[in-house]
């Protein structure tokens, strides 16, 4: 089956907890809802310092595990999942077949589209599979395909099938429903293997994902033509949801223009930058607040001149 980036084999030395999860089912193994997802980068030369081909894959948005075209092999990031020796060498033989795979798959769309938009030297095919559990157990998934950036191709789990997400994508879509007949396969994958295996995972790295990290808070400003902007850095917190906002005179929330993006950090922790334009006023003051489930109570940094 295509899809199988990480599927999971047991083995004797397993810890016993493993076995425990399976014995009493693994839909059992965890509540509330999660989501297991695979990221695949292909691009079309290679580029110093940039693997050619790169899977990452993600639990509730932590990154778990990786393989690149650099390195050849498996690697995971939470060390419980290091216990998996004949399992990690078996993932290394399954990215290594799909790589074939996606590169027929890039030529394929490559052939199509560098028509209409040009023949650069330099493509990148990009490939977004998950599933999802939900508290209540119903079960979600998707899959996307990106060509240079742009999203091309989705799967429609309801339908079974394969549609364009551009105009331009309509052919090609048609002709990919024929030439690649992974739908069926990829639709009972994202229903059953993906979830256990997701739930599988759960039992090596819940501890990782119920850690709590608390933020740390630097508040900087700039000088404008007609005023000031404050920036308000959070960073080093875990898990990733924070409301972080700027309050005017104890009271006031001061919005801002631009949408604020929770960024991940190297360590597996997420930063944030929320920024706001002011006009000075006398006796006017300014404030950060930081809400995270780290915290008993919401963090207020001050501004000072």
């Amino acid at each position: 089956m295509e899809v199988l980036l990480f599927c999971i084999t047991v083995k004797e030395s397993m810890p016993y907890i493993v076995f425990l999860a399976l014995s009493l089912g693994v839909f059992a193994v965890c509540c509330g809802s999660h989501t297991l997802q695979y990221h695949l980068t292909l691009i079309s030369a290679p580029n110093p310092g940039v693997p050619q081909y790169t899977i990452t894959a993600y639990i509730d948005g932590v990154k778990y595990g990786k393989y690149d075209s650099d390195v050849h092999h498996t690697q995971v990031l939470t060390p419980l999942l290091s216990l998996l020796t004949e399992h990690l060498e078996m993932q290394t033989k399954h990215a290594q077949e799909l790589e074939v795979i996606q590169k027929h798959k890039m030529k394929f769309l490559m052939g199509f589209l560098n028509k209409t938009r040009g023949n650069e030297a330099f493509h990148v095919y990009q490939r977004t599979f998950a599933c999802e559990l939900n508290e209540d157990s119903t079960i979600n998934g998707y899959e996307e395909i990106a060509y240079n950036g742009k999203e091309v191709i989705t799967f429609d789990k309801e339908r079974v099938v394969y549609v364009p997400a551009m105009q331009e994508a309509l052919v090609i879509t048609q002709l990919w429903n024929k030439r690649y007949d992974h739908a069926k396969m990829n639709k009972m994958y994202m229903e059953n293997e993906c979830i256990q295996h997701m739930n599988l995972y759960l039992t090596y790295i819940l501890t990782d994902l119920e850690r709590k990290v608390l933020p740390k808070v630097k508040v900087l400003s700039s000088e404008t033509a007609g005023g000031r902007i404050l920036h308000c850095w959070v960073y080093g917190f875990y898990p990733r949801d924070v409301e972080v906002k700027w309050i005017k005179n104890g009271r006031d929330e001061i919005y801002s223009e631009e949408s604020a993006e929770i960024l991940p950090n190297p360590d597996g922790t997420y930063q944030i930058r929320v920024s706001v334009e002011v006009t000075p006023e006398e006796g006017a003051t300014y404030s950060c607040h930081v809400d995270h489930s780290s915290l008993e109570n919401p963090l207020v940094v001050p501004f000072g001149e």
